[in-house]
């Protein structure tokens, strides 16, 4: 996955430097609203697929996302957009054995993990009309609200007060909002004309501040609440939960791909 990453963005940084030929022209005449769908969370889901298989079972995931923006130029260096922003991942384990305690057991569990945000961007074109190379690059900052939540469903084997046991896990699911924050940087490309077709590549990051619990504590509990069983090695379940919303679903690294239409 970190090869496929790394070739993406060498693919954006290209495209980006590329870019900085297509000029544009004076606010008068130019183009106030772009409309633009980002295939970047697309890719991201794609990443999350895999499908290999073992002795033990097949572990089996998949993930799709998508982008939308609307975009207002105020000034001739300066516009507003607003952007919306969902991915989402699964994973099923249908026949997994386990030995706990030299007792084989097996478990069919699904987690489904779904996240959007909703985004207002701030943009800013320091060299938007000179006709230059760096006519159409942009620095843009971000703010705006995510949710995360995470559903577990099928049958999962642990330990309970009467020992090993298994459990039913149809109703466990834990959700989280953040107050989102992030940077980005690209170019608007609009092959030659103010209005029409445009493309826009672009790098960006971003991060999460959550509000409450985060999804697994929540998850911890639950199962120590509803299931009166303990999770093993508890505090790295809960840290994976974390590196989940800082690096993939909520935060981390972006890479767009947008196509859209100014008019």
């Amino acid at each position: 996955m970190t090869k496929k990453m790394v070739m993406v963005m060498m693919l954006a940084l290209s495209i980006l430097v590329a870019g900085g030929a297509f000029a544009q022209t004076d606010f008068e005449t130019m183009a106030k609203n772009t409309v633009t769908l980002d295939i970047g969370p697309t890719i991201m889901g794609a990443l999350l697929s895999r499908f290999p298989s073992g002795e033990q079972g097949n572990l089996s995931s998949s993930g799709f996302g998508i982008a939308a923006q609307y975009e207002r130029q105020l000034f001739e260096k300066f516009s507003v957009a607003g952007r919306f922003a969902y991915l989402d991942g699964k994973e099923g384990i249908p026949e997994y054995y386990i030995s706990p305690k030299g007792i084989e057991e097996y478990t069919t569990l699904d987690i489904n993990i779904d996240t959007f945000s909703i985004e207002v961007h701030a943009r800013y074109y320091p060299w938007s009309g000179d006709g230059g190379v760096m006519d159409g690059f942009f620095a843009a900052a971000m703010l705006g609200f995510a949710y995360m939540s995470v559903d577990y469903s099928g049958e999962i084997t642990g330990r309970g007060n009467s020992g090993t046991e298994s459990i039913s896990l149809g109703d466990m699911n834990a959700s989280q909002g953040f107050l989102k924050l992030g940077l980005k940087a690209g170019w608007r490309i609009n092959f030659g004309k103010s209005s029409g077709f445009t493309f826009e590549p672009a790098l960006g990051y971003s991060f999460g501040i959550g509000f409450g619990d985060s999804i697994g504590q929540q998850l911890v509990d639950h199962m120590k609440k509803k299931y009166d069983a303990s999770v093993e090695d508890r505090d790295e379940f809960i840290e994976k939960y974390n590196e989940l919303e800082n690096i993939l679903f909520v935060g981390g690294p972006r890479v767009v791909l947008a196509f859209g239409w100014r008019f």
